[in-house]
């Protein structure tokens, strides 16, 4: 019965010998793996996030969108209350001022 050894994954090259410079490699490699590893995770989390902050962002501009129509709204009614009552102070003035006039023209006769 032959036996068999198991090959050591630090042994990069197969020749198998271990060096220093494969164990370092080995190490670096796995280390890289789990920076990989960890910067996709925190991606993904960034990701998910903007994801969620861009549907806050399009529910708050909608309301944002709304309220400005609300606004808007009833600005044009007061604006034309205004306008109205503008028109009908004017409409007083132009009275009272030709009824002054009348007045005035009925002293110098």
């Amino acid at each position: 019965m032959a036996e068999e050894f198991e090959k050591d994954p630090m042994d990069l090259n197969g020749d198998g010998k271990v060096t220093f410079a494969e164990k370092i490699q080995y190490h670096a490699s796995k280390a890289a793996d789990k920076v990989e590893a960890a910067a996709k995770k925190v991606y993904d989390g960034v990701k998910e996030d903007a994801k969620d902050a861009l549907e806050d962002a399009k529910v708050f501009a909608g309301k944002a969108s709304e309220k400005a129509k609300e606004v808007y709204a009833e600005a044009k009614v007061k604006g034309a209350e205004a306008l109205d009552k503008a028109k009908e102070m004017s409409a007083e003035a132009a009275e009272k001022a030709k009824a002054k006039i009348e007045e005035l023209k009925e002293k110098r006769s």
